[in-house]
């Protein structure tokens, strides 16, 4: 591996920033996915327990072969597995032609191999497509054991900081710690002891942490979400996120959003931190919950929605949720049941004031342009 030291730097953005004129643009990207030849967890996370019992497995895109697909799409590039390095390069070029600047990658440590894939193809992807990846850690959310969990963190940043491909803002590679919206892994006294271990190690890092919560001292309509005061000092934070609002407030429009996002970062602002917040083109997990919640895709309004709502909030960077998050279909990866698989890259590119020009692909035998067939729930996101 190629070790260098390469900044990714936030134009505009220092301690109480004026956003910049157009946010940096991240993307969650997940590499728990295994085909059907993974010796012992084939189809990991294509499929789901509760979809045959809810649909009897059916799925009008699927192909001989598949299992009961957890997805309301199908993506372009078929079922594939996260150790495919032709796919993640793939990625990264239509990520990079949409105006994506990096992928924040959802990392376990050993569970599901994620440690693994991320060492052995996510960051070599990278480096070979000349792209930027970072650890999107949710272990900060789901461990037992600060010491243990921290120690763990400490040697993955340790190990991958120094590769070209790997984000660093302010000359400091970026970690982003994910929380859940009810009962958080972290207080600010178990972020001191990981913030401790892993800069101990590592050295410092720029720390992207998910930290917003009911806002109870606002009745306000347009404040009912906030980050909780005992965080707003905590040393050593250099932004807040969320990683969507689906657990935080439901939304699809512009009006519903501008003012949430407003209040979000006027916090983060007068605190001298930085936000990232959260952009969407739909929700859908009905084909494996019984109880779904569908945010409808409206022809890539709500896409255009957020991204708007974001922007004009004062956005120092968003985090598109997700590129890759099947069972969710909260995608903007190409799906092959969009009239057009492209369409979410284009509404990215044409916000970034680019055109999109879609690279060579999906790799060979994924069986690229089969032809449309029923659109997911809520409509397809348009041209």
């Amino acid at each position: 591996m190629v070790v260098a030291i390469v900044t990714v730097a936030i134009a505009g953005i220092a301690a109480a920033p004026a956003p910049p004129a157009q946010p940096m643009v991240f993307a969650a990207y997940y590499i728990w996915y295994a085909d059907g030849t993974h010796p012992s967890a084939a189809w990991r996370h294509w499929t789901h327990p509760d979809v045959v019992r809810l649909h009897a497995g059916d799925h009008p895109l699927a192909r001989p072969g598949d299992p009961p697909l957890a997805s309301n799409a199908y993506p372009l590039a078929g079922l594939y597995s996260s150790r495919d390095p032709a796919v993640a390069e793939w990625h990264m070029r239509l990520a990079r032609a949409a105006g994506i600047d990096a992928f924040l990658v959802s990392w376990w440590g050993r569970h599901q191999e994620t440690d693994e894939v991320f060492a052995e193809v996510t960051l070599p992807a990278a480096e070979r497509s000349g792209f930027k990846v970072a650890l999107l850690d949710e272990l900060a959310q789901f461990h037992h054991d600060d010491e243990a969990y921290a120690r763990g963190l400490a040697d993955a940043v340790a190990r991958f900081k120094d590769s070209p491909a790997y984000l660093r803002i302010d000359d400091r590679p970026v970690v982003y710690l994910y929380q859940v919206a009810a009962n958080p892994g972290l207080t600010p006294a178990s972020f001191a002891v990981v913030r401790r271990q892993v800069e101990d190690r590592a050295g410092p890092v720029f720390w992207i942490v998910d930290k917003v919560a009911h806002d109870h001292a606002s009745r306000r309509e347009d404040r009912r979400k906030g980050i909780p005061s005992d965080w707003l000092d905590v040393a050593g934070i250099d932004a807040f996120g969320m990683y969507g609002t689906f657990s935080h407030f439901r939304a699809d429009r512009y009006d519903q959003l501008i003012g949430e996002y407003r209040h979000l970062a006027g916090q983060a602002h007068a605190a001298g931190r930085r936000i990232v917040l959260p952009v969407h083109p739909g929700h859908d997990n009905s084909r494996f919950r019984a109880d779904p919640y569908r945010m409808p895709r409206r022809d890539g309004e709500t896409l255009r929605d957020y991204l708007r709502a974001a922007t004009d909030a004062g956005a120092d960077a968003i985090l598109v949720t997700s590129w890759n998050e099947w069972p969710e279909t909260t995608v903007v990866e190409p799906a092959a049941n969009w009239d057009d698989p492209y369409a979410c890259l284009r509404i990215l590119a044409a916000w970034r004031g680019i055109t999109f020009e879609p690279p060579a692909g999906p790799p060979v035998g994924s069986e690229p342009g089969f032809p449309a067939t029923t659109a997911e729930p809520g409509g397809h996101p348009g041209r």
